[in-house]
């Protein structure tokens, strides 16, 4: 029963990245046919008497039984037919700047999800049965504190550097992008990503899905932009290894798998900023890029590549910008299930918040509410997520730095294997075998307290400015 769980999870991972990747346009009804009915047949397994029997001794699969209990199959197959629609559909009001178009499935999806939590009815918020699905135990209230610790401080850092000289931004401007796929290819390899158990293609927005530790796919964005395709597949970099390092004894297994999306998060997160965006990593990178793109000027390239400029969009933002993109979601999803903001009014919704947190309003839809594929494919009380990340990769660090003291030396050569072995040893290898909090605070001591993320920020941020 489990190894035909496992098949079919496996076979939806793949249909997913097909879609997204190589599907031709043409095959996407008879793909949400196809998705739809794979999606009934595992919810059938799930609530089966004999699963319910294999699931005994095993927490997480008793979890996810009891949700496949809460939810009728009718339900779950109209949310996977209702989310296929709404992705071809928003690729195409996103590139239309079209939100009419797109606004019909968003409201129907943001029911669907408040009905999820209708019926899971656990907590006391309307939220509490949505972000549980994505970061376990979690609940609103977690979230609403996180935001409230953090705002203040990233908000004040944020007006401090606006007041002191722009830094140029060198590496702007087009870039061959086959070249910078080859470039990005090349880097994830030398960091210790094994393209022999996974690949790196190019999408309109990147992910990373596979099957198992052997099968481990990225993607990254579709960009002409050094930072655009460089911070996604770092980035993505981060669930790869993530994934490539779960035992392989645990593929077939209730343990394959990350323990959590916060904490694959974190893994994708320190990756991508903490070690990307470090002085010696870029002591390291620089003279490779110049290499590559001798055309292009690479003065001051470090600088250049953490410079703080409130951004129009999420995944291109700068790393202390990042977590109020994040604020801005939450807060609107929030708003939408209470019934306080209607879809119709979304984009105003959304352009007014963006205003107050970051003082810059989108010129279009597709560079604001459209921007992000997760409300098209249901994924209500996602967002959340990215900024926990943020701060678990901070406690990760904090632990890393403390074991690998020259870690500072060893970027600069382009060494990264001690660090990923810490990783690997404390996170990776877990799998699923623990809680997604024990794990954090086995390994650290602590769990979701913003503190070290923001310490970490700001010293890192007052030495690029000067402060």
């Amino acid at each position: 029963m489990i190894a035909e769980l496992k098949s079919l999870d496996a076979a939806l991972s793949l249909m997913g990245w097909d879609r997204q990747v190589l599907m031709p346009a043409g095959g996407a009804s008879a793909r949400t046919a196809h998705q739809q009915s794979l999606t009934a047949m595992r919810h059938s397994l799930l609530t089966s008497d004999t699963m319910r029997r294999a699931a005994e001794g095993f927490p997480t699969l008793q979890r996810e039984i009891a949700l496949a209990d809460a939810l009728p199959e009718e339900l779950v197959v109209r949310r996977a037919k209702v989310s296929n629609e709404a992705y071809e559909v928003w690729r195409q009001a996103k590139a239309e700047n079209d939100f009419p178009k797109l606004a019909p499935y968003l409201k129907e999806l943001f029911d669907i999800a408040r009905e999820v939590s209708e019926r899971r009815a656990i907590g006391n918020h309307v939220y509490d049965g949505l972000i549980d699905l994505f970061e376990q135990g979690t609940t609103y209230a977690d979230a609403r504190s996180m935001f409230d610790v953090m705002k203040p401080r990233l908000v004040s850092l944020v007006q401090q550097i606006a007041g002191t000289d722009p830094i140029p931004d060198t590496l702007a401007g087009q870039w061959d992008p086959s070249a910078l796929l080859k470039f990005a290819t090349e880097t994830t390899g030398a960091i210790g990503f094994d393209f022999n158990r996974g690949r790196l293609d190019r999408c309109a927005n990147a992910f990373c899905a596979g099957t198992t530790s052997g099968d481990v796919r990225m993607t990254t964005r579709s960009s002409e932009h050094l930072k655009g395709i460089l911070s996604s597949s770092l980035h993505e970099m981060g669930h790869g290894l993530y994934e490539q390092g779960i035992p392989k004894d645990f593929d077939d297994s209730l343990y394959g798998g990350g323990v959590s999306l916060a904490v694959h998060e974190a893994s994708s997160r320190l990756w991508e900023n903490i070690v990307g965006r470090s002085r010696p990593f870029w002591n390291w990178l620089a003279p490779r890029l110049g290499a590559a793109f001798p055309e292009k000027n690479l003065d001051d390239a470090w600088r250049a590549y953490t410079r703080v400029q409130p951004e129009f969009i999420r995944v291109g933002a700068d790393e202390l910008t990042y977590n109020l993109h994040i604020l801005v979601r939450f807060e609107l999803e929030v708003e939408i299930l209470e019934g306080t903001v209607e879809i119709k009014d979304l984009p105003d919704a959304w352009n007014a918040k963006y205003e107050e947190y970051l003082g810059i309003t989108p010129p279009s839809n597709s560079l604001g509410c459209m921007q992000d594929v997760h409300w098209s494919r249901g994924s209500v009380g996602y967002f959340p997520t990215y900024a926990m990340g943020n701060l678990i990769g901070g406690r990760f660090w904090q632990k890393i730095t403390a074991a690998v003291p020259d870690w500072e030396g060893q970027f600069a050569e382009g060494r990264f294997e001690e660090v990923l072995q810490w990783l690997t040893e404390n996170v990776y290898q877990q799998g699923s075998r623990l809680e997604p909090a024990d794990l954090v605070r086995n390994t650290t001591g602590g769990y979701l307290e913003p503190e070290p993320w923001l310490d970490y920020a700001e010293a890192k941020y007052r030495e690029v400015y000067g402060l």
